[in-house]
């Protein structure tokens, strides 16, 4: 009887482990298909200021991320945070999930709430800071500027992979859609003990909410396959401020230097000692950014002073 036991205690887990796995697995691709006039992406509007600025995270994040040290921001603000598409708590269709698509879903928000009147800022942190691009890229109208936090800028998957292999082999995995069946048991190991060190607990456990459809998607169709020199080309006469960590391993710093001299009308702050959750680590010194690069008295091109020779930039303490 003991030794059938010692057979069957396996089985059962092994059955229990599987049937997680393809709940997964079906809970994505069985997902209904996009529909843009049906769906509308989850978000919050936070203060009713005349500086409108709209937030959008990162790969696996939501809008909660944006409310780490939101007692930072000025108080004449109106701040749009958003759940991207198949993220946090907006809907998890059975998508491309690509640049177009993303943008697509997020313009839809902007125009309820009023943020397309050509006076707003957008901000976002990794692949929300490239959807940032493309969004002004495609309204350009609709902003006085963008911030891009953390940009990620690969010329392949190869250097993805080898990037993030320099990191751990978890992070080789997470970036290699050869081994997306991993995903499919990420409710199993999305526990406190693989929860990274720069990443608050309860930021961390809204990364449970994306499928594995929208990860490896929005991972392979935007960070992976877009052109970003091309993307970025559309924006090149726009106001723009780029953040960066010079210990950000995921994004590797230099990769942003070098579409510097794209732009005309950049600032670049390169933060010492920081990595790919700057923001996070030090949102006073980021939303101080935000204020003086979005104030008034600095939209104008012409008083603006740009200096993208000085790649060691630095924020003012």
């Amino acid at each position: 009887m003991c030794k059938r036991l010692l057979y069957l205690i396996p089985a059962i887990a092994a059955l229990a482990f599987a049937g997680i796995g393809v709940q997964s697995y079906l809970r994505g691709i069985l997902a209904p298909a996009h529909d843009p006039q049906a769906m509308t992406l989850n978000y919050e509007r936070i203060g009713h200021g005349p500086t409108k600025v709209v937030l959008l995270h990162g790969l696996t994040g939501s809008l909660q991320y944006w409310k780490k040290g939101l007692e930072y921001a000025p108080d004449d603000y109106s701040l749009l945070l958003i759940d991207l598409l198949g993220f946090g708590d907006s809907p998890k269709p059975n998508a491309r999930y690509d640049v177009a698509e993303h943008v697509g879903a997020i313009e839809k928000v902007l125009r309820i709430e009023g943020f397309d009147s050509g006076d707003a800022f957008v901000v976002g942190h990794s692949l929300g800071a490239i959807l940032a691009i493309g969004l002004v890229g495609e309204h350009s109208e609709w902003f006085e500027g963008l911030v891009v936090i953390g940009l990620p800028n690969f010329v392949d998957e190869e250097e993805i992979k080898d990037t993030f292999a320099r990191i751990s082999l978890w992070n080789q995995l997470s970036v290699d859609s050869s081994y997306q069946f991993v995903c499919y048991f990420h409710p199993l190991y999305m526990t406190e003990w693989f929860r990274p060190d720069n990443v608050p607990k309860d930021i961390f456990d809204e990364a449970k909410k994306h499928t594995w459809v929208s990860y490896y998607r929005s991972l392979d169709e935007v960070i992976v396959n877009t052109d970003l020199r091309s993307l970025v080309s559309k924006v090149q006469d726009k106001r723009i401020l780029l953040i960066h960590g010079d210990k950000d391993a995921a994004a590797p710093v230099e990769n942003v230097i070098a579409l510097l001299p794209i732009f005309r009308s950049a600032i670049f702050e390169r933060l010492e000692g920081k990595d790919h959750q700057v923001f996070l680590s030090d949102p006073a010194k980021i939303w101080a950014l935000i204020d003086d690069f979005a104030a008034p008295e600095n939209r104008n091109f012409s008083d603006m002073t740009v200096n993208l020779s000085d790649t060691n930039g630095s924020a003012p303490e």
